[in-house]
C-alpha cells in the first residue's frame, strides 16, 4: 500500500496525482482536494504541456506532466485520480494498481465489461482502495429517496422511472463523448452509467436489460478530417430486478429544457405502500413528493432532513452540488479520507464493473433490436 494519509501516527498527508485537465477536473476534483486535511494534489498530467502547466500554476500544484506513465513513476504520489478520456481508463488504472496506488476512476470505467472486470479483479486482489464517482448518489433528493425506500415508505417496489434530459449534444460539432472509438458508447455510457447505478442503489440487483437508442444529430468529422463510428445521443433502457420490480431509464442529450443549467432530472417510484416523485431542475427546485397508500392525493412535498442536506445551500441547485463535493465527505473527499484511514469505500471499481456489465448488455440489446439480455450476477459480486 502506498504511503497513507494524515491519520494517527502517519507522517504526511496523502499525495494525489491527477490525470486529466478538463473543465470537470477543474470544477470537481481540485476544489475537493484544495483544503482537505488528509491530502493534497501534488502532480497533474495533461496531453498539452502548456495547458497542463497553466492548470498546475492555477492550483499551485508542484509538478505537471504530459505522460501519465511518468506521473505514476515519479515517486512523489500516493494515489491517483483518472479523469481522462474513456479509452485510457483501463491502461492507467491497471498500471496504478500494479504500483499499489489507490485509484479514483471516472465512469464509465472502461470501454467494455471485459476491461472493467479485469480492473475490479486486480484492485480486489491487490487490496487497492478505489472509487468510481457516481455523483448523483450524493445529491440530497436521491439520498432522501433511498432513505425512504430503506425505511419502508413505498413497501415492496413495483416500478421505477428515471429520466435525465440534457441538451449538450444538440450541436453537430465533433465531441469525443460521441466517438465510439474513444468513448466506447455515447449516452448509454455517459448518462446511462449514472441511471443504472442509481437504479441498483435504490432497488437492488438487475437481472435483465433491454434497450433502444437513437442518433438524432448528425455529427461532424474529427478535427483532422477522419471519420469515426458515431455513438447514440438518446436511449431508453428497461431493467428487470431480481425482486420482480422493473425500471424504465431514459437518457437524452438532445433536449431543450430552457433552463440555465440545461438539464432536468425526474423520478417516479411506485410500490405496495406508497409513491414517491423526485424532481430537480438544477436551478431552483429539488424536491421529493410522496403519498402513502390509502392516503388522499396528490403527493405532497416531503421535508428533506437537515442531516441529508449536510449544511448545503438549498438554492441554487448547482450550489448544493458544489457544496456536497467540495465541503463534505462525498466522493473525492471521502475516498481521500478512506485512504488516510486504510479502509475500503463504495462505490468502488467492483461497482463500476457491474455497471459496465449492465451497460454492455444494454448495447447488446440495442444491436439485437431491443431483445432482453440476461445479466447474471456471481456470488462474488453481491454486496
Amino acid at each position: 500500500m502506498a504511503q497513507q494519509g494524515a491519520g494517527p501516527g502517519v507522517e504526511r498527508p496523502v499525495r494525489v496525482g491527477l490525470i486529466g485537465t478538463s473543465w470537470w477536473a477543474d470544477s470537481m476534483y481540485l476544489p475537493a482536494l484544495a483544503d482537505h486535511p488528509a491530502g493534497r494534489c501534488v502532480a497533474v498530467c495533461g496531453r498539452d504541456r502548456d495547458r497542463a502547466e497553466a492548470f498546475a500554476h492555477r492550483w499551485s500544484i508542484p509538478a505537471a506532466y504530459t505522460s501519465w506513465q511518468e506521473l505514476l513513476d515519479c515517486g512523489d504520489i500516493d494515489a491517483v485520480i483518472v479523469a481522462s478520456s474513456n479509452d485510457s481508463h483501463h491502461a492507467i488504472t491497471m498500471a496504478a494498481i500494479e504500483r499499489g496506488l489507490p485509484v479514483l476512476c471516472e465512469k464509465p470505467i472502461a470501454l467494455d465489461d471485459v476491461e472493467a472486470r479485469a480492473m475490479a479483479t486486480a484492485a480486489r486482489d491487490a487490496g487497492i482502495i478505489s472509487m468510481v464517482p457516481f455523483t448523483y448518489r450524493w445529491m440530497p433528493t436521491n439520498q432522501f429517496v433511498r432513505k425512504l425506500i430503506t425505511d419502508g415508505y413505498i413497501g415492496r417496489p413495483y416500478h421505477l422511472n428515471l429520466r435525465y434530459f440534457a441538451g449538450y449534444a444538440r450541436g453537430s460539432e465533433y465531441a469525443w463523448r460521441f466517438d465510439e472509438g474513444v468513448a466506447g458508447s455515447g449516452i448509454i455510457g455517459d448518462l446511462g452509467a449514472h441511471w443504472v447505478d442509481m437504479a441498483r442503489w435504490f432497488l437492488g440487483e438487475i437481472s435483465e436489460i433491454s434497450a433502444n437508442a437513437s442518433r438524432f444529430v448528425e455529427r461532424d468529422r474529427r478535427a483532422d478530417g477522419s471519420d469515426y463510428p458515431r455513438a447514440e445521443d438518446d436511449a431508453v433502457i428497461m431493467a428487470r430486478f431480481e425482486s420482480g420490480a422493473y425500471a424504465v431509464l431514459q437518457m437524452s442529450a438532445v433536449c431543450w429544457e430552457g433552463t440555465p443549467f440545461g438539464q432536468t432530472h425526474h423520478l417516479d417510484l411506485h410500490g405496495s405502500d406508497g409513491t414517491l416523485y423526485g424532481f430537480n431542475d438544477w436551478t431552483d427546485v429539488q424536491e421529493v413528493r410522496g403519498v402513502r397508500a390509502d392516503e388522499p392525493g396528490p403527493a405532497q412535498v416531503l421535508t428533506i432532513p437537515d442531516d441529508v442536506w449536510a449544511g448545503a445551500p438549498h438554492v441554487p441547485v448547482h450550489d448544493t452540488y458544489k457544496h456536497m463535493f467540495r465541503r463534505t465527505e462525498a466522493m473525492t473527499r471521502g475516498w481521500l479520507t478512506a485512504i488516510a484511514e486504510g479502509r475500503q469505500i463504495e462505490p468502488d471499481l467492483a461497482t463500476g464493473a457491474r455497471v459496465q456489465e449492465l451497460l454492455s448488455a444494454a448495447l447488446a440489446s440495442v444491436a439485437d433490436g431491443g431483445r432482453w439480455q440476461p445479466v447474471p450476477v456471481s456470488e462474488a459480486q453481491r454486496r
